[in-house]
């Protein structure tokens, strides 16, 4: 029997979505910003590196990795002393730069054509401005795209971007 899902009415940031790939294996998107207030709206979200044949929970999203890179400082998105520290803490090779993700951008209008596909597992309360913060980004507004680029493509194509793996317990907030 199917389980049944809860439509997705709306996204915030730290919502943590879950999807089957063309692989049938379960794969993770945090999303790190919205743009909502005028049209065209838009979800940022950060690839983890959760690749399960079960349903992932939050607890293994907390241990998992997500793409990103330890930037330059920067004067427009900066995060608290507090925020720095834990970042420094479970990342001391970073220090004294920023930590920033990824982006994946999905349109609104063409998420919704696709929405059924995900499912909200939770939420995770993350830093302000880590997309902000990371240093490229790329349109996956097509369901067959991310598809596809979930299953294996996506860890070759983002170390190639010269990405690399953090731990997303580095970005949340206590």
């Amino acid at each position: 029997m199917q389980e049944m899902k809860t439509k997705i009415k709306d996204i915030n940031q730290g919502d943590v979505l879950t999807f089957k790939a063309s692989d049938e294996r379960f794969k993770v998107l945090l999303c790190t910003s919205t743009h909502k207030e005028i049209s065209p709206k838009n979800f940022t979200f950060a690839a983890l590196t959760i690749d399960e044949q079960e349903k992932p929970t939050i607890e293994t999203i907390i241990d998992s990795d997500f793409f990103g890179i330890g930037n330059t400082k920067n004067d427009y998105f900066k995060y608290s002393d507090e925020e720095l520290e834990r970042m420094w803490s479970i990342h001391p090779e970073l220090k004294p730069y920023f930590l920033g993700s990824y982006g994946l951008i999905i349109w609104r209008k063409d998420l919704m054509k696709f929405q059924d596909n995900f499912e909200i597992i939770g939420s995770l309360k993350i830093v302000d401005n880590l997309d902000k913060n990371g240093n490229g980004s790329m349109n996956a507004s097509d369901w067959d795209y991310l598809t596809d680029f979930f299953n294996g493509k996506y860890i070759s194509i983002l170390m190639g971007r010269g990405q690399k793996l953090f731990k997303v317990k580095s970005i949340i907030k206590t």
